[in-house]
C-alpha cells in the first residue's frame, strides 16, 4: 500500500492536484485533513501523521468515510470563494467534514493526504519516512494569490509551520510590514523543497499543460486526469494587486527560486497583462 504525503507552496495548486487525483482510479486524496498539532515536537507529529494515515486507510475501507475540506459533501479543487471585483478579500468557503468515497478501491489503494504549511515545515523527516511531494507555482501568480485571500499568508505567517520551526518564527516577528514577511516566507518554502530528492518538487505550469503525465509518477496510472484545469488570466483573477511591486520585491531571493524556474529573474520582467 501507498500512501504520499503532499505539501505545497500556499496558492499553488495543492488542492487542484487532490481534485486531479481524485478523478484516477484506486486514489483517494484529502484536503488538510488533519487537526494540525501545534506543539512544536517534530519526531512526535511524524508519530501522529503515521498513524493519522494508519487509522483513515482503514476507516475508508471499513466505512467508506474520510475526512477533507469539503463543502456540501463534497471534495473541493480550491477552499477560497471566487473572485470578485468589490475589493473584498476571498474567505475560505470550506472546512472539514467526512467525505463519502464513492469509489471502488483495493486494500492497497493509493492514499494522498495534502497540508501545506504542516508539512512543509516536517519536510526533511517525513520525506524520509513516506513518499513526499511538493507543488510550487511561479512566486509572482502565488504571492499575488497571498494579497487576495483573508488568510494568514496576507499577513506573512504560517502558524501551523512557524510551530516547527522556531527560527522562522523569530525571523517574521523582526519584520514590520506584511510583503517583507510574505518574501522572507516564500524564500524559507523554497530552501526547504531544495532538500527533496529531484523530481519530487511539481509545478503547477506543469500540471496544467499535462495533468496526466504530472501525476502519473504519484498515481502509477495510465488514466486521464478529468478534472477540468482552467486557464487564469493574472491580471484578471488578481484585480488590483501591483505586480511591479511584488516582482521587484522577488528579486533579492531570485537564488533560491531559480532551481525550480530558471530564468526566473527575466520571467519578471514581462508581466501579467
Amino acid at each position: 500500500m501507498t500512501t504520499t504525503l503532499l505539501t505545497g507552496l500556499p496558492r499553488s495548486g495543492t488542492t487542484l492536484i487532490c481534485a486531479c487525483l481524485n478523478t484516477l482510479p484506486n486514489c483517494v486524496a484529502l484536503t488538510e485533513p488533519m487537526n494540525v498539532p501545534l506543539h512544536g515536537n517534530a519526531e512526535q507529529a511524524v508519530c501522529e501523521v503515521a498513524a493519522f494515515a494508519r487509522a483513515t486507510r482503514e476507516g475508508i475501507l471499513r466505512e467508506g468515510f474520510a475526512p477533507s475540506m469539503s463543502r456540501a459533501g463534497l471534495m473541493v479543487d480550491n477552499t477560497f470563494e471566487e473572485v470578485n471585483h468589490n475589493g473584498n478579500l476571498r474567505r475560505s468557503a470550506a472546512k472539514v467534514a467526512d467525505v463519502k468515497i464513492e469509489k471502488p478501491l483495493t486494500a492497497d489503494f493509493n492514499l494522498f493526504i495534502k497540508h501545506p504549511a504542516f508539512f512543509t515545515a516536517l519536510a526533511q523527516p517525513l520525506a524520509e519516512n513516506f513518499t513526499f511531494y511538493a507543488i510550487v507555482r511561479h512566486p509572482l501568480a502565488a504571492l499575488a494569490s497571498w494579497q487576495s485571500v483573508d488568510f494568514n499568508v496576507r499577513q506573512g505567517r504560517m502558524p501551523a509551520a512557524e510551530a516547527y520551526a522556531p527560527a522562522l518564527r523569530e525571523r517574521l516577528d523582526r519584520l514590520s510590514a506584511p510583503l517583507p514577511r510574505q518574501i522572507a516566507l516564500m524564500q524559507w518554502i523554497f530552501q526547504r523543497y531544495r532538500t527533496l530528492p529531484p523530481g519530487h518538487v511539481l509545478t503547477y505550469e506543469a500540471l496544467a499543460r499535462d495533468p496526466a503525465a504530472t501525476l502519473r509518477p504519484l498515481s502509477g496510472s495510465p488514466a486521464p486526469v478529468t478534472h477540468p484545469i482552467r486557464e487564469i488570466n493574472l491580471q484578471t483573477r488578481y484585480p488590483g494587486v501591483d505586480f511591479a511591486a511584488l516582482a521587484q520585491a522577488l528579486l533579492p531571493i531570485e537564488a533560491d527560486i531559480e532551481p525550480f524556474y530558471p530564468g526566473f529573474a527575466a520571467s519578471l520582467r514581462h508581466l501579467p497583462g
